[in-house]
């Protein structure tokens, strides 16, 4: 059961890293700024090569995927002025909050995807210990 779990969480991870390079090359969505496609691009690599990994049954996959989710979890956008923050790649579902000074979302899905990731490295680093 777990094994299938894991199996369906790493073709997820590959799916999405495909959707990102959909989104550099522009198929998806707007064409991109060279600052932003470079930070893209960099997290559609990552999250490929996480997702193959992670079918292989590799921890590095894991840990990949952590990175991959990790940096799509918050967006910052500044009111007045500043630099904003922002990483969409792949699918994304937000909750958005307005403050006085910026607007943060907080994408559910990467926080989700975020979570389960993270189980399969936990049982793994779990059973390591349990041998040692």
């Amino acid at each position: 059961m777990m094994q299938a779990f894991e199996t369906w969480l790493a073709r997820v991870l590959v799916l999405n890293s495909v959707l990102t390079f959909g989104v550099c090359l522009g198929w998806l969505g707007p064409p991109q700024a060279s600052g932003e496609l470079a930070w893209l691009l960099g997290a559609a690599c990552v999250g490929l090569v996480s997702g193959l990994l992670a079918l292989r049954g590799k921890l590095a996959g894991w840990y990949g995927s952590l990175l991959y989710y990790g940096v799509q979890v918050f967006s910052y956008y500044p009111l007045a002025g500043g630099t904003p923050w922002s990483l969409k790649a792949g699918l994304s579902i937000g909750v958005v909050l307005h403050w006085s000074s910026a607007v943060v979302v907080i994408n559910v899905l990467a926080v989700a995807l975020l979570a389960a990731s993270g189980a399969p490295l936990w049982r793994a680093l779990r059973q390591r210990d349990r041998l040692n």
